[in-house]
């Protein structure tokens, strides 16, 4: 009885960190855009990412979608190298200390990669 309910407490917990982490309840509502130029690259699970520094210095952590989503997206190795300038339209941490942006689009010599277009608005 002990061990199944110590099974059922860790699924929870495991389940709850899940959700809470590919949920949106960490982001700002509104959209922002960041422009930048792309320090590093890291296609692996669970989120492809981008560092993009900043025109004041600050490197941002820009989580892209998920390996699958990215790829129908257009977004694959080779797609960018360090070096390379970017502007991404998405949702920033509520947490302003952290300078975190989860991308819907990133935008690369004029040609768009939209991770969640339902979440782009008409005209932008």
């Amino acid at each position: 009885m002990i061990r199944t309910t110590c099974l059922a407490a860790a699924t929870a917990f495991v389940t709850t960190a899940a959700l809470a982490h590919h949920g949106w309840s960490w982001a700002e509502d509104q959209l922002s855009r960041l422009t930048g130029t792309i320090t590093e690259i890291t296609i692996a699970p669970p989120h492809p990412t981008l560092l993009v520094e900043d025109a004041q210095g600050t490197v941002w952590t820009v989580e892209l979608g998920n390996p699958g989503r990215t790829r129908r997206a257009g977004f694959v190795e080779g797609t960018a190298a360090p070096g390379t300038r970017v502007e991404v339209l998405g949702n920033r941490d509520q947490d302003a200390s952290k300078a975190l942006i989860k991308a819907v689009r990133i935008t690369i010599d004029g040609r768009d990669f939209d991770f969640y277009p339902e979440r782009i608005p008409p005209g932008v």
